[in-house]
């Protein structure tokens, strides 16, 4: 029977190879599928779900930095007006100032709206928009910000980072640079449209209202373009999180995984950040885990006689774990990292890619046997992808549910 292979497409994006291990690696998995809320016209509340006031960069901060960081932080909670200033301490410096208002925008994205700007010992203050639209504008954020955190109220932290990140991933990038809401909070949420700097605005704010702490983090990729993602904190320890490199690639319209819950080293590769924007980095700490190996989705040795079985396991674990399928049938995108050397890799990307049909069979096999809540629909098609760099192979069955 004639076999269709979807053209097999190298990602362009790099990433840097992780650390040697002489075994097999396949760690207990942390489940979990976001769901999808069935309404609409939900509104936040402030008590639920839970909200965190910490602020990266003002924890950095003292003295009249801090004071000036407040100030700005009660005035604008408090009031939406026409111009106005705010008064700044007499031992600030002008660069002292801007640095603070600098700051304070990247971590507080619901006042998009607010023009900060230093007028000798005073911060002036005006709304880009007129004030009655603000109101308009911040339910109309609030109430989409509720339809993506609902279905996660009760959900862990580390499923919480991956529904926000997912939700987010599917939102359109925007190359219109006539739209000038495509790097806030607004336009991300409720126009639907993005680049990197809205993604990491939506990330953050919406992270903090599950009660996450996170960070918006600002610097350039490696082709000068200037570039934002962020850092949100799980199990104590700072993990990176790039949504702008994880967008949909491939023709099925599938969020990656590559770059979220990053380390440094790997953050590094492509990316250079403001130095200038936090004394302190975040650093990841000894809790740090990768997504792959929260999700059991990760192997690390030389291949071995049954390697086929593993990938084939691994994937099928994938689709077990996951809540519900479509009636129809479509691709889903299943992702595996091979977190070892270029030449380990080579090695399970060569198997991956010459049995890819016996990886179909074994998991259309098991689904049967354990009468999973879904059915592989296409014995005779199946896709697949792959990042070098990142060592992730992407398979991608036709799947549909029972």
């Amino acid at each position: 029977m004639k076999r269709l292979i979807a053209p097999m497409l190298c990602m362009f994006i790099t990433l840097t190879g992780c650390a040697r291990h002489d075994r097999i690696l396949r760690l207990e998995p942390e489940t979990f599928t976001p769901a999808v809320a069935e309404h609409t016209g939900v509104t936040y509340e402030p008590e639920d779900p839970p909200f965190v006031s910490f602020r990266y960069g003002r924890s950095l901060m003292e003295g009249e930095m801090a004071a000036l960081y407040d100030s700005i932080q009660d005035f604008l909670s408090s009031t939406i007006a026409g111009d106005t200033m705010i008064p700044v301490g007499n031992e600030l410096t002008e660069n002292e100032i801007a640095y603070t208002i600098t700051i304070f925008q990247r971590e507080n994205p619901i006042y998009y709206w607010a023009e900060l700007s230093v007028n000798g010992r005073y911060i002036n203050v005006s709304s880009k928009i007129p004030p009655d639209e603000v109101l308009e504008q911040r339910q109309a954020i609030e109430t989409r910000a509720a339809l993506i955190l609902e279905p996660i109220k009760s959900a862990s932290p580390f499923e919480i980072a991956l529904a926000i990140h997912d939700a987010l991933g599917t939102i359109p990038y925007s190359n219109d640079e006539s739209q000038p809401d495509r790097d806030n909070l607004y336009g991300t949420l409720v126009n639907n449209e993005a680049i990197c700097g809205g993604y990491a605005s939506a990330y953050l704010y919406l992270t903090e209202l599950a009660g996450l702490e996170s960070v918006f983090l600002a610097g350039e990729s490696e082709r000068g373009i200037s570039h934002a993602w962020n850092a949100v904190r799980l199990d104590e320890a700072w993990h990176f999180v790039d949504i702008t490199w994880n967008r949909p690639n491939d023709k099925f319209g599938n969020v990656r995984h590559a770059y979220f819950l990053i380390d440094t080293e790997t953050l590094k590769i492509g990316r250079y950040w403001d130095e200038n924007q936090y004394t302190i980095m975040p650093d990841p700490g000894e809790g740090f885990r990768d997504y792959y190996q929260r999700r059991g989705c990760s192997v690390s040795g030389e291949t071995t006689f049954d390697a086929v079985e593993i990938m084939a396991d691994i994937f099928y674990q994938q689709l077990v774990t996951t809540q519900s399928f479509p009636a129809a049938a479509q691709a889903i995108n299943l992702e595996l990292r091979v977190s070892d050397s270029p030449e380990v890799y080579a090695q399970w990307k060569d198997l991956f890619i010459k049995h890819l049909f016996d990886i179909l069979r074994i998991v259309h096999t098991k689904a049967l046997e354990e009468d999973a809540n879904f059915i592989v629909a296409n014995l005779d098609r199946v896709s697949c992808d792959y990042n070098d760099i990142a060592h992730i192979l992407m398979f991608y069955p036709i799947i549909k549910g029972r």
